[in-house]
């Protein structure tokens, strides 16, 4: 049953009293202490333009702001002009619901008006405030009192030397303030972690802000237009509202009596939620899953929770396969597990088994899911164990965190009651070394890897998939050959199963039949590619993260595809659940990008989030994905040719930020070692150790060149593989030097497992030329074995168990 607009206001005005309420004012706020007429048209524009054309004695009026402001100007000065808005911006008395509104716990007040009002009235209630200018410096410390942040500028700041900077006369002027775009990315990231957004006296000649503002992203669920109860007669002023949030023709009185009557009573106690959302357990399904609903689970990625539910409480897996990792991990937190991780593969089910686990953990504690990281994450989690001691927290993709956040969050848990679930995909595990020992060292910390599937798990996918059509492919089966298909082919592994499934032109059709239910325009193709990507690298997809980084409304997005494909069953292909975007499994997201887009329009798309994400102040995983956004590797999953992932690099060293980045240059040197343009894979190479001499200039801080040396290691090899007819003076001296290069890696602290592979390729390209070496060859044999032999008792350091598989692998394929 959908809530009535007046019931969640009054609901998320009760959350927000633990922080979490902003209140923006717009001219209609102050108009009665203005002597404004109260006309929906009101707005900071309007007002301007009538109190222009009175002094100009304008007949007929300018009907251009910019216009009436020009001609006023040269009238009677800029020192002039400032002088009369500070004259007619200037109030003296207040409403008495203009003052008890401020009674409210606001955590900000943004508005966009010049004058005083705001803080008249907190003088009058006696409220601490601190009001700010438009070209007031962002406070790099927390603000203790209620700020008031005048967006157009605020008379009460403004002199001679800051009017022109500061003073809004419009939209095409906002958007030529440097500081007021500071301010307004303070005010979007504030929406972006409210609980509850009010405007009061927003009138439709404020929607400007709207558009500077790229629609205030991810606002429209806990938006509030709080009217005059006449407002209603105007359409335009409603419509205007309902695309931005919820219209409430009741009046301040009204929104001030509610707020008194919560005030009356003791405040909720539970913190407010930014990074998290608290877990609520479904009701278990009443009917087994139809074919549709699992087809829609392995294909779509759409999850219906209560099946899961369902499979659960009867222990089966007529819906999806229950892992038995999932108990092994419960047991552990029997016996004092604290910080239990999973890692695995692309599309293993991660996310079904925190889901399995929070199902199953909501009994008996609390459970939260984190949804965001923003930069009071450390604090929220501490507020969240605070208030529920034994709580359980779940963090996907754990590595996007920074090693040392990342160990202060599981600090609060070891030896605790509280619970700490965290997942990551084994690139990322494989990339973060150092961030998983410092885990393993603590004794509440539990590692299960989420690898191949037991036999009774196996036998409950033949089951599950025998209702996805995609089996039609190997009809010939029988119930026992596709057990040994699932085994033997697929290794046991459920992604590389996946693998198998979207192969058959069965999957094929579903996801050409459902991407061509519309025919989409270049900005939905382009929003769709970008979720489809995001999901590809192995990130969840949050709504607010794809609305910053795109531009736009993400959500208005979704409900316009979705609207147009009502009568269709809807578009699976993306979707939003809450505050997250959802997409197929990112196995099924890499088949339609190779498939059903143009290679010039993925990398269009993703220099575009490259370059709004280089200009942005990023958050820890806003800037894991700017890092991920430029690996080689995600453009080659996709099937991006080369000359155009060449392409993808030439327009992204345009932008500063990302030219200046080591990381970039390795990726464009991997780039060219896959294509086989050595010359050039060198020069980026060297060109990357350049951009980390600048970083270490920059940051005062020594970097780390190990990857640089492996990867020119593996250079060298490629060289000698591709024209192994080189002298052997020649070869003789390559060898020595990635002989020298790994050995030098190996034996630094934490050697990870790469040295061990580049050391796997450099005896098997050795044993392509070893015959043409002449006299040197016992000098090389020497050397090798040494190496292979330090190798072998230095694997005993690697203390994750996923590197130490693979070094061993590699070892174990060396005969030498």
């Amino acid at each position: 049953m959908k809530v009535k607009p007046r019931e969640e206001l009054e609901r998320r005005l009760n959350l927000a009293r633990n922080g979490g309420g902003i209140l923006f004012c717009g001219a209609g706020y102050s108009a009665d202490s203005l002597s404004f007429a109260p006309d929906e048209k009101l707005g900071t524009g309007a007002q301007l333009l009538d109190i222009f054309n009175q002094e100009l004695h304008q007949d007929p009026p300018y009907g251009s702001l910019q216009n009436a402001a020009d001609a006023l100007q040269e009238k009677i000065g800029e020192s002039g002009l400032m002088d009369l808005l500070k004259d007619k911006f200037t109030v003296s008395n207040v409403t008495t619901d203009m003052t008890r509104l401020l009674r409210y716990p606001w955590q900000a007040i943004y508005t966009t008006n010049y004058d005083d009002a705001l803080e008249t009235g907190a003088k009058h209630e006696k409220v601490r405030i601190e009001s700010f200018n438009n070209d007031d410096e962002i406070p790099h410390e927390g603000i203790r009192n209620i700020p008031i942040i005048h967006l157009h500028g605020y008379v009460q700041k403004w002199n001679r030397d800051n009017f022109r900077s500061s003073c809004v006369l419009g939209a095409e002027s906002y958007l030529k303030l440097t500081h007021a775009r500071k301010w307004l990315s303070r005010f979007r990231r504030d929406v972006d972690q409210a609980q509850l957004v009010v405007f009061v006296g927003f009138n439709a000649g404020d929607f400007h802000l709207n558009r500077a503002i790229n629609d205030l992203t991810g606002l429209k669920a806990k938006a509030f237009f709080i009217n005059r109860p006449t407002a209603e007669s105007d359409p335009d002023v409603i419509a205007d509202q309902k695309r931005l949030g919820s219209p409430l023709c009741i009046g301040r009185g009204e929104l001030v009596k509610s707020i008194e009557r919560l005030l009356a009573q003791d405040a909720p106690k539970e913190p407010r939620l930014a990074s998290f959302e608290k877990y609520l357990p479904p009701n278990p399904a009443v009917t087994v899953p139809s074919q549709k609903q699992i087809e829609d689970l392995f294909l779509f990625g759409r999850a219906e929770l209560s099946q899961l539910a369902r499979d659960i409480s009867n222990d089966v897996s007529d819906y999806h396969i229950q892992r038995s990792v999932v108990q092994e991990a419960l047991d552990a937190i029997e016996n004092g597990a604290r910080i239990v991780h999973f890692n695995g593969a692309a599309c293993d089910g991660k996310t079904l088994i925190t889901e399995d686990l929070a199902y199953r953990l909501s009994g008996v504690r609390p459970v939260y899911r984190q949804v965001q990281s923003y930069e009071n994450l450390l604090d929220e989690i501490a507020k969240i164990l605070n208030f529920a001691p034994n709580a359980a927290l779940i963090m996907e993709n754990c590595f996007d965190l920074s090693p040392e956040w990342l160990m202060s969050i599981a600090r609060q848990f070891e030896r605790q009651e509280g619970v700490l679930i965290l997942t990551s995909r084994s690139v990322a595990f494989d990339a973060s070394p150092g961030s998983f020992n410092s885990l393993y060292d603590l004794d509440s910390f539990r590692d299960f890897s989420v690898g191949s599937l037991s036999g009774s798990e196996m036998r409950n996918l033949r089951d599950l998939a025998d209702q996805v059509a995609g089996w039609r492919d190997f009809r010939e089966l029988s119930q026992d050959d596709k057990i040994r298909f699932i085994r033997n082919k697929c290794q046991a592994s459920l992604p590389n199963f996946l693998l198998e499934l979207f192969k058959s032109e069965y999957v094929a059709q579903r996801y050409r039949e459902e991407f061509n239910k519309l025919a989409l325009d270049e900005g939905e193709r382009k929003a769709v590619i970008a979720a489809l990507y995001v999901i590809n690298i192995g990130k969840n997809v949050s709504l607010n993260f794809l609305s910053n980084v795109m531009n736009e409304d993400y959500g208005e997005v979704i409900r316009t595809i979705n609207a147009r494909a009502a009568g269709k069953g809807g578009f699976c292909l993306i979707r939003q659940v809450g505050g997250s975007i959802e997409t197929v499994p990112s196995i099924g997201a890499r088949n339609i990008l190779q498939n059903l887009f143009k290679d010039i329009e993925i990398v269009e798309t993703v220099v575009f989030m490259l370059r709004n994400l280089a200009e942005m102040v990023r958050y820890s995983s806003q800037h894991r994905m700017f890092e991920q956004l430029m690996r080689f590797s995600f453009l080659s999953n996709v099937g991006v040719d080369n000359d155009v992932i060449n392409d993808f690099f030439e327009n992204s060293k345009q932008v500063p930020q990302i030219r200046e980045r080591p990381l970039f240059w390795l990726q464009w040197h991997m780039a060219k070692c896959a294509a086989k343009q050595f010359g050039d894979a060198k020069k980026f190479l060297d060109q990357g150790r350049t951009a980390a001499e600048g970083l270490e200039r920059r940051t005062g801080r020594p970097y780390d060149y190990r990857q640089f040396d492996d990867r020119h290691a593996k250079l060298l090899m490629m060289r000698v593989e591709e024209d192994p007819r080189t002298a052997a003076s020649e070869l003789l001296k390559v060898f020595r030097e990635a002989i020298q290069l790994t050995g030098k890696i190996l034996h630094q602290n934490d050697p990870q497992h790469y040295p061990f592979e580049t050391l796997g390729e450099i005896v098997r390209v050795y044993g392509l030329v070893r015959d043409s070496l002449g006299g040197g060859q016992p000098v090389l044999d020497g050397d090798l074995k040494k190496l292979v032999e330090y190798a072998r008792r230095r694997i005993g350091v690697l203390v994750s168990p996923y590197q130490r598989e693979r070094a061993q692998r590699v070892l174990d394929g060396i005969n030498f």
